[in-house]
């Protein structure tokens, strides 16, 4: 058996997930577990343009992971309370973990802002976060939060979160790149022959569509399954719709 890469220190919980991740659905996975672990409620993943302006952007846009439920996303939206935002203000400037207490943050706030944000904080129960700044090897920022309403974190339980949100990223990152690179890997060709093959086509049947041979769509089959590093057909055809390779 190959021993890991990693330390014994990252061998253990919530460490020893992340080299697990291999879609954006085994990231989301993984926070959950590690949020629930540690007595949290939410998580949130989010990616800060190097450009953001206080009032640029919504929760929505910069989320590219997120548990808040699609209710509390829309009203944190329609209320606007991104643009006034002290946390997001903050984690422009801050690269160490942004702990806070969320009545002493929404009463930074301007104007009636405080009450609509207190208002809905306090609808799903929230009374503290954290942030844990992270910039990936591309130098994009990004911040892994988890909120809830429980005790304040402990010394180990920060320093732990806050290597683990740089790993999480680090994986993500990776995989992202992994999967733009797929993206561009198949040419139109392949993508035809696999699109075809997701609406259910035979290899004879594509054949007669094409025009081509059925040899010559086997082969084109075989080049994009090898390209996109799968096992067979099918594999590749699930693996090129999670890509949004077909039109």
């Amino acid at each position: 058996m190959m021993a890991s890469a990693f330390p014994p220190v990252f061998q253990t919980e919530p460490f020893d997930q992340i080299p697990g991740i291999r879609t954006i659905f085994d990231a989301m996975q993984v926070l959950r577990k590690t949020c629930l672990g540690y007595g949290f409620r939410y998580f949130k993943v989010i990616t800060l343009p190097a450009n953001m302006s206080g009032g640029d952007s919504s929760i929505s846009e910069l989320s590219t992971i997120s548990s808040w439920p699609p209710e509390m996303i829309a009203d944190y939206d329609r209320l606007l309370l991104a643009r006034n935002s002290p946390i997001l203000n903050q984690l422009r400037k801050q690269i160490t973990p942004l702990v806070f207490q969320v009545e002493k943050v929404n009463n930074l706030r301007p104007g009636e802002e405080t009450a609509s944000a207190s208002e809905l904080f306090g609808r799903f129960g929230l009374t503290m976060g954290v942030y844990f700044p992270v910039h990936d090897f591309r130098s994009v920022r990004h911040a892994v939060s988890f909120m809830g309403d429980r005790a304040p974190l402990t010394a180990e339980e920060l320093s732990t979160l806050a290597m683990f949100s740089i790993m999480l990223i680090e994986q993500i990152s990776k995989v992202t790149i992994a999967d733009h690179a797929a993206k561009s890997v198949l040419n139109a060709r392949e993508v035809e022959i696999l699109q075809w093959t997701a609406e259910g086509k035979t290899s004879s049947e594509i054949a007669g569509i094409t025009g081509l041979s059925e040899h010559t769509v086997n082969h084109y089959a075989t080049i994009a399954t090898q390209k996109l590093r799968c096992s067979n057909r099918t594999q590749a055809v699930v693996y090129a719709m999670r890509l949004g390779l077909f039109k």
